[in-house]
C-alpha cells in the first residue's frame, strides 16, 4: 500500500509521524508532499518527501493572525457571503500548489491519502485519484465538521476541474483524543485513537536525562505567543508572571524556545533554563508542571505523561477550547482571559494550587489511563488497510 501524506504546516503533521512510521513498519510505502518546511520536518522524522509549491502565497495565507477565526458559535452565524470569502482564501491558497499535488499523486498512484482537518488539497487529491481520504485531527477540536461541510460547497468546482464529483467525505477521521476530551457540540467523532507523543528528536543534553534537583516546570510558549514576544521583544505578560511566580516558589523553569528570541529574553531570572526548540518528550518524565498557550500538541503530550497543565491561552478559539478542556478533565486549570493573565495575585495562586494538590494529579493519571487503553497506530494500520 502506498499513502501519500500531507499537511498545511509542520505542527499539523506532528500527531500523524507514530502512524506513517507504523505504516512503514508494516512495509508500506509513505510520501510526504508539501512545502519547504513541511518537507524539512518530515525529512527529520526519517519520512521520504517530496517538495510541492506553496511559495509566498501559501505562507501569507497559514501565519499566525492570517487569518480571523471565528469560534464555533460563530461559524454558525457566518452568513453565506462570509463563507464565500473564506473559500475564496481557500481556492487562492490551494492554487498555489495543487496542480503539482495532483500531478504528483497521478504519478506516484496512492492507494490512500492521509491529511489534517484544514489541509483541503489533499482530499482534492483523493477526489481526483477515485481513493480513500483520511483525516487525522491534531488532537480535540471542534470545527473539523463545519469546516468540511463548508469546504463540499466551497471546493466542489476546483474538485470539478479535476474530473471529480465533487469534494469527497472523509473515508475515516482519526481523533487522537480519548472520550473525556471530545468537545461538545456536532463535531462528527471520528475513531478514537491513543495519542502517542512525538514533537521531534534530538540528542540529549545532561539536563534532559536527570532528574532535578528541584521541581520542574515546563514553560511552552507556543507561536502566538511567540509571535507577541518577536512583535514587542517582550514575554506575554501572563509568562512574565508566571516566571516570578516559579521563582518565588522554588522551581526550576525549562523554556524551549527558538533561538531567535533569546536575546528578548535576557532578564528573566537565572532560575530559568532557556534552550533552543526541544522536544518536549523526553523531559515530561521529570516535570512537574506544564505552562503552555493551548496547542494540542503541548497537551496532549501533557496528558499521556499525566502531568498537570496550566494553559494561558491566545485569543485564537481552538487555543481557548484546548484550556477549557484541561480545566474540564480536572488535571488543570486555564487562565482564559487578558485580564486573568495579567493578574500576578491569579496566576501565582493557580500555580501553588496546581503544585500542591494531588487532585490534579490523581486527574492527570486518569486521563493518561484513558489514553492508554486506546488503540496505537499498529492497530489504526489494519484499520488504514482495511479501506482499501
Amino acid at each position: 500500500m502506498r499513502v501519500l501524506v500531507t499537511a498545511l504546516v509542520p505542527s499539523h503533521i506532528v500527531p500523524m509521524v507514530p502512524l506513517t512510521w507504523a505504516l512503514r513498519a508494516a512495509g508500506h510505502q509513505v510520501l510526504v508532499a508539501g512545502d519547504a518546511e513541511l518537507v524539512k520536518f518530515a525529512s527529520a522524522a526519517g519520512l521520504d518527501t517530496r517538495l510541492v509549491g506553496g511559495g509566498e502565497t501559501r505562507q501569507r495565507l497559514t501565519r499566525p493572525g492570517a487569518v480571523a477565526m471565528p469560534d464555533r458559535a460563530g461559524m454558525d452565524r457566518r452568513a453565506d457571503s462570509e463563507w464565500d470569502a473564506v473559500g475564496e482564501r481557500w481556492r487562492t491558497r490551494l492554487g498555489g500548489y495543487i496542480d503539482d499535488l495532483v500531478t504528483l499523486g497521478r504519478a506516484w498512484e496512492p492507494d490512500l491519502v492521509m491529511t489534517d482537518p484544514v489541509e483541503f488539497g489533499g482530499l482534492v487529491v483523493a477526489a481526483a485519484l477515485g481513493v480513500p481520504g483520511v483525516i487525522h485531527r491534531w488532537g480535540p477540536d471542534d470545527f473539523t465538521s463545519p469546516l468540511l461541510r463548508q469546504a463540499k460547497v466551497q471546493l466542489h468546482g476546483l474538485c470539478a476541474e479535476f474530473g471529480a464529483d465533487g469534494f469527497p467525505d472523509p473515508a475515516l477521521v482519526i481523533d487522537p483524543s480519548p472520550a473525556s476530551l471530545l468537545p461538545e457540540g456536532d463535531n462528527t467523532p471520528g475513531l478514537l485513537s491513543r495519542y502517542v507523543p512525538y514533537c521531534g528528536t534530538a540528542e540529549l543534553p545532561d539536563w534532559a536525562v536527570r532528574k532535578p534537583e528541584r521541581p520542574r516546570a515546563l514553560l511552552c510558549l507556543g507561536m502566538w505567543h511567540g509571535r507577541v514576544l518577536a512583535e514587542t521583544g517582550e514575554l506575554p505578560l501572563g509568562f512574565r508572571h508566571v516566571l516570578d511566580a516559579c521563582t518565588e516558589q522554588g522551581l526550576d523553569v525549562l523554556f524551549p524556545i527558538d533561538a531567535q528570541y533569546h536575546a528578548a529574553l535576557a532578564g528573566i531570572p537565572s532560575s530559568v533554563k532557556v534552550v533552543d526548540r526541544f522536544p518536549i518528550g523526553p523531559v515530561m518524565r521529570h516535570t512537574a508542571l506544564a505552562v503552555h498557550h493551548g496547542g494540542s500538541g503541548t497537551s496532549m503530550t501533557s496528558f499521556a505523561s499525566a502531568v498537570p497543565q496550566l494553559v494561558l491561552p491566545g485569543d485564537k478559539p481552538f487555543l481557548q477550547t484546548t484550556g477549557r478542556l484541561v480545566q474540564a478533565s480536572g488535571s488543570g486549570l486555564s487562565l482564559a482571559t487578558e485580564a486573568e493573565q495579567h493578574d500576578p495575585h491569579l496566576v501565582r495562586e493557580a500555580l501553588a494550587g496546581l503544585l500542591q494538590d494531588e487532585r490534579h494529579r490523581k486527574a492527570a493519571l486518569d486521563v493518561r489511563a484513558e489514553i492508554e487503553c486506546l488503540p496505537g497506530p499498529t492497530e489504526l494500520v489494519h484499520t488504514l488497510e482495511g479501506l482499501i
